[in-house]
């Protein structure tokens, strides 16, 4: 099963699940949050730790139906965290803004009278050894998006912005999950960005700068020999060495222009 998070919406008539992630604490979930909200709850926290300790797992769940562990925002809360943190994606992770613009306009489209943003991540504080400590590494998350400071992000996972950035869609139908942005995020879930790389670069220009050599020794080979094994050898792994070095040249251009975002 796995330790669970969920995001929702909650008012006194309703519960509405919205996102769920499993053993991951999705970033964008963290880019909504500020350390406000981080330091109103730690306390509860603490104290719902001191009474598990002395309680039984149901008297535990009894706990936590009367006083919750959950990080809780009103929509003009929700809406300014949203917006600083577009601007740090924006300048740091600009590959990320189209899906978390979707994700921020679909909460926002939940939104009733009264409304709280909930996010439940009980479960997964148990991945950490004490709640000082988990609640060290959200706060210093928060902190490098209000500092900018992109090196010391932890929780989003540009190979995997499911887990890393929104979640799972929670609710039914399929209004989040059928966007472009979420089912491209699913479909390279685990897919590497190559970085760019100078020295690739450089050899795949040789090797390409060489074939026509190879071309022309093959084209010599055929007049004197006819079409024979070595014509074929030849040919072929010139043609390998055309295919590499080309695909090799557009593939390090690309990654040096994303770099230069």
């Amino acid at each position: 099963m796995g330790n669970r998070s969920y995001l929702y919406l909650k008012n006194q008539n309703r519960e509405l699940p919205i996102f769920e992630a499993n053993n991951s604490l999705p970033f964008f979930w963290i880019a909504i949050l500020d350390k406000k909200i981080m330091s109103d709850r730690i306390q509860q926290w603490k104290a719902y730790e001191h009474y598990a300790e002395s309680h039984t797992e149901e008297e535990t769940e009894l706990y936590l139906q009367k006083h919750s562990n959950n990080l809780s925002l009103n929509q003009s809360t929700f809406t300014g965290n949203a917006e600083r943190s577009r601007e740090f994606l924006r300048e740091n992770f600009p590959d990320t803004l189209p899906l978390y613009a979707d994700f921020v306009k679909f909460i926002h489209s939940k939104f009733k009278t009264d409304d709280h943003l909930e996010i439940d991540i009980t479960q997964f504080s148990a991945f950490y050894d004490s709640l000082d400590a988990f609640y060290m590494d959200l706060t210093s998350e928060i902190d490098a998006i209000d500092n900018n400071q992109a090196a010391k992000i932890k929780f989003l996972l540009p190979n995997d912005l499911i887990a890393g950035g929104t979640g799972f869609q929670a609710i039914l139908g399929n209004e989040f999950s059928a966007l472009p942005t979420y089912t491209n995020a699913v479909q390279n879930r685990g897919i590497s960005q190559q970085p760019f790389n100078r020295k690739s670069l450089i050899v795949a220009v040789m090797i390409l700068l060489i074939c026509p050599l190879f071309s022309y020794w093959a084209y010599l080979i055929y007049t004197k020999e006819g079409f024979g094994t070595w014509v074929i050898i030849i040919g072929f792994l010139n043609l390998l060495f055309y295919i590499y070095s080309i695909s090799t040249i557009i593939l390090e251009i690309k990654a040096y222009r994303k770099g230069q975002k």
